[in-house]
C-alpha cells in the first residue's frame, strides 16, 4: 500500500502545478489594449546601449511584437501576438512570460521640450511613454 502513496503523491503535484497554470491563463480576465487604451499603438523604441535597442510594436488592430535590435538590425524577434492592458500592466499575450508584460508608470504623452535619459532621447514634441522605468520613444 505505501508504494502506491508514494506513485500518486507526484502525479497530484503535476496535476495541482498544471490546474495552477490553467487558472492563471484562463481565469484572468485580461482587456484587450484597444479597448483599454489606443494611445498605446505605436512603434516604441527604448536604447539599452549606444547600440542596442528594444522595440515594442502596437498595432491598429492590437497585434504587434517585439524585437532586439542590434545596430539597427533585429537580432530575434517574437510572432505577432495580440497585446493586453490590465491594471497598468501593458502584457504581450494572454499568458505574457517572463519579460513580456511591462508596468506603465507613464502613459503615452508628448514631450514639451527634450527628454535625455541614460541612452535613450525624447525629442520635443514626441511621444513617449515609461514601461518599467524605462523611456519608450514612439517613433512613427
Amino acid at each position: 500500500m505505501p508504494s502506491r502513496i508514494l506513485y500518486f503523491r507526484p502525479m497530484k503535484q503535476n496535476a495541482f502545478l498544471v490546474s495552477l497554470f490553467l487558472i492563471s491563463v484562463l481565469g484572468c480576465k485580461k482587456t484587450p489594449v484597444l479597448e483599454a487604451s489606443e494611445d498605446v499603438v505605436g512603434d516604441w523604441m527604448h536604447y539599452t546601449s549606444e547600440t542596442e535597442a528594444h522595440r515594442l510594436v502596437v498595432s491598429a488592430d492590437g497585434k504587434g511584437y517585439m524585437e532586439w535590435l542590434v545596430d539597427g538590425t533585429a537580432s530575434r524577434a517574437t510572432k505577432v501576438r495580440e497585446w493586453y492592458l490590465d491594471d497598468n500592466v501593458l502584457a504581450f499575450g494572454k499568458a505574457a512570460f517572463n519579460g513580456e508584460a511591462y508596468e506603465i508608470e507613464d502613459y503615452p504623452q508628448v514631450a514639451w521640450e527634450e527628454i535625455i535619459n541614460y541612452y535613450d532621447t525624447v525629442p520635443e514634441l514626441a511621444r513617449y511613454m515609461i514601461l518599467d522605468g524605462l523611456y519608450y520613444v514612439d517613433t512613427e
